[in-house]
């Protein structure tokens, strides 16, 4: 590393240059399993999950219990140039929980534990929450329920995870239960240029 460049650029060049590449795994899927068709996409904007001033609601989980897939084809991703690397993140503990010997919360809010938590560098023993650390979704385990979207959403979060369609696990139903579910419209069909555009202005996978 040299003498110009901090910790946290290094670490924002480094995220910057995975979620490149996680945007283009995420095209990969898109036109492998659409071929030019038309495909099921999210809109951010309006789902309760993850749009800005939708405060003290409930988390949505119509993805997770709609869906005709048995393990729901929606997943949760987070858009590692969004995010903080957090001491404390509200998407993967329980902040309500009590708090443990070491001073974290002592529950984890995904139900399905679909996050891992990894240090990134050395550990700081002297300020631990000038501590970083990497928090990676496992899409095996995640079936999209929305409550670590909920939690890193603003004021308490920076909104890095989101909900996305996976096209390589959606079977592209005419029409979509979680579609006809949704309260908010918030599941829109799209062709496969304009979901991708859309990931282009929104970022990340």
């Amino acid at each position: 590393m040299s003498e110009g460049l901090t910790r946290r650029e290094a670490m924002g060049h480094a995220a910057r240059g995975l979620a490149a590449i996680g945007l283009g795994v995420t095209a990969f899927h898109l036109i492998r399993k659409a071929d030019g068709q038309i495909v099921w996409q999210l809109d951010h904007g309006r789902c309760v999950n993850s749009r800005l001033g939708a405060v003290g609601v409930n988390t949505c989980n119509l993805c997770t219990s709609e869906c005709v897939v048995a393990q729901s084809a929606v997943r949760a991703v987070n858009d590692f140039s969004k995010c903080g690397r957090c001491y404390i993140c509200p998407a993967y503990y329980n902040v309500t929980s009590a708090v443990d010997e070491s001073g974290l919360p002592s529950e984890k809010l995904c139900p399905r534990d679909a996050i891992t938590r990894t240090m990134i560098g050395d550990a700081d023993p002297e300020d631990p929450a000038n501590n970083f650390y990497e928090y990676v979704i496992d899409e095996t385990k995640c079936d999209g329920c929305g409550k670590c979207v909920m939690g890193c959403k603003e004021p308490a979060g920076l909104g890095s995870i989101r909900l996305a369609v996976r096209h390589d696990l959606c079977v592209d139903c005419n029409r979509c239960a979680i579609a006809m579910a949704c309260p908010d419209d918030a599941f829109t069909q799209a062709s496969v240029e304009e979901a991708f555009e859309r990931l282009e202005t929104k970022g990340g996978t």
